[in-house]
């Protein structure tokens, strides 16, 4: 499949890519917000496109199978640009893919996101969380339905990936590190037991792989 990575110059984003590129089995895209972003690309073999959520990104999409989101609005914007990208700008990835015919959708969302929340990041979380019950919900409103994941990591870390998860609330330290969570949206890309589904994901002890099938 042809994969829009969505936020694809972000840390996370950059791990998905490079991980579909040497994995070799999809053909990944990176969607970037400048041109000044391509050249990490360019260097990795990989097409680039430029988009940006506060926008249409129809285009983007289009002659892809699949959609990774891993885009975030960061730490240093405001709750303005929160809601402009981890909510509006998501959903309307999420109508572009649907009706561009990329059928496969995976969102890398968060630990804790609900439209209700009321945690000291509650904007974040809400953002977050309204996206997901768009993604959840999507086949209510349009004519055209995604196959969709939600995954939603633990504090981010930068610790090397061991390929070792947890699925379960309580089961570790509510830490993720970045690879395994790369790791995790590239294999569910390929696992139908995911489709469908919202669930946690933390460094743990189950081989990635045999926690995603867990979830079937």
């Amino acid at each position: 499949m042809k994969v829009l990575i969505i936020g694809a110059h972000g840390n996370t984003g950059r791990r998905v890519v490079r991980l579909l590129q040497e994995k070799g089995r999809h053909l990944p895209v990176a969607m970037i917000r400048s041109p000044e972003q391509k050249g990490v690309f360019d260097e990795m073999g990989v097409t680039t496109v430029l988009g940006d959520l506060e926008y249409p990104v129809d285009h983007a999409v289009r002659g892809c199978e699949a959609v990774i989101f891993a885009a975030g609005s960061g730490p240093k914007t405001g709750k303005d640009k929160t809601v402009l990208v981890d909510h509006i700008g998501a959903i309307r990835s999420m109508v572009a893919a649907a009706m561009n015919g990329a059928r496969r959708y995976v969102m890398l969302s968060s630990y804790r996101a609900d439209p209700g929340s009321g945690s000291s990041i509650r904007h974040y979380h809400r953002a977050k969380g309204l996206a997901d019950r768009f993604l959840a919900t999507q086949a209510e409103v349009m004519p055209e339905s995604l196959d969709w994941t939600i995954i939603r990591p633990g504090g981010l870390t930068d610790e090397p990936g061991t390929g070792r998860v947890s699925v379960r609330p309580g089961d570790s330290d509510n830490k993720t590190s970045r690879e395994n969570l790369a790791a995790a949206l590239v294999t569910a890309l390929d696992e139908p037991s995911t489709i469908g589904k919202i669930f946690e994901l933390f460094d743990g002890e189950t081989p990635l792989a045999e926690a995603l099938r867990t979830l079937a």
